[in-house]
């Protein structure tokens, strides 16, 4: 790497060390609290599992799971198929958008192209630095659920934990792949940007379980990411092959995207 395109990521990842930690702070107690409860009814599993059996293809659809007492099915249920994936959209698109619109909002982007360094090399170090701040509170969340899981005797490999963390990342973040990518590629796109991925998340997770009820309009739910998204399966040690195709192609899409467009826009 570039000695600038090494100092703007520093710069970067110092600007928002506060912001990590609040954030860290918050999804420890959030992680921890969740876990541990299961110790509580650990013991009624099954006992739960029955008296909710009226409810569970409805509930099913909501909560990516209809046995949401079984440790992997209370983590998917609780944790990773909705509240952790909402949490890292908003992560996510608010980053993507502090990342470039703050910079020309403050009309520091052009201070910043005086340095030796080439468009793309900004937005690539613009990317590292999320990526680090992403991928170190995903560290967080997977070693609060080890530990925790540890301490309930919750009997899911440490391993399977980390996968479905991971993917829990990785397809998440996507969504704030996508709110980068459309505030870097044009000055246009760039007032739809939050809206259109946080559209594209719970417009998706909406109609993906609305048509796992209706089949009539199950086939809308397939054009959305969340239909690839099972991380009950992954708990289980499985990546679905939709869902490593969807994460892929939108990452190179994205990446792709955003260096073009903003290599030929006019910066504010």
């Amino acid at each position: 790497m570039s000695r600038p395109l090494l100092a703007i990521t520093a710069t970067e990842l110092r600007r928002r060390k506060m912001y990590v930690l609040w954030w860290s702070i918050g999804i420890v107690a959030l992680t921890a609290f969740t876990v541990l409860a299961y110790g509580s009814i650990k013991n009624q599993a099954d006992q739960l599992n029955k008296a909710f059996s009226g409810l569970s293809s409805t509930a099913g659809s909501f909560f990516g799971t209809s046995n949401m007492f079984s440790p992997d099915g209370y983590l998917n249920s609780q944790l990773y198929y909705i509240t952790l994936p909402i949490l890292f959209i908003i992560l996510g698109v608010t980053l993507s958008s502090n990342l470039i619109s703050k910079e020309e909002r403050h009309h520091t982007m052009e201070l910043l192209l005086a340095r030796p360094i080439s468009r793309s090399r900004l937005l690539l170090a613009k990317i590292i630095a999320a990526d680090v701040i992403v991928a170190v509170l995903g560290a967080v969340v997977a070693a609060c659920v080890v530990l925790c899981g540890l301490a309930v005797h919750l009997g899911l490999p440490a391993g399977h934990i980390l996968l479905a963390t991971l993917w829990m990342v990785l397809f998440s973040g996507a969504f704030g792949a996508v709110a980068f990518t459309l505030y870097a590629a044009s000055s246009l796109t760039r007032h739809v940007a939050a809206a259109a991925a946080i559209l594209l998340g719970m417009g998706g997770y909406i109609l993906t379980s609305i048509g796992n009820l209706v089949h009539s309009i199950a086939w809308l739910g397939k054009l959305f990411p969340y239909h690839y998204y099972d991380p009950g399966q992954i708990l289980n040690g499985h990546v679905a092959r939709g869902l490593v195709i969807y994460v892929v192609a939108l990452y190179v899409a994205a990446l792709v995207i955003s260096i073009v467009g903003f290599r030929r826009r006019d910066i504010d």
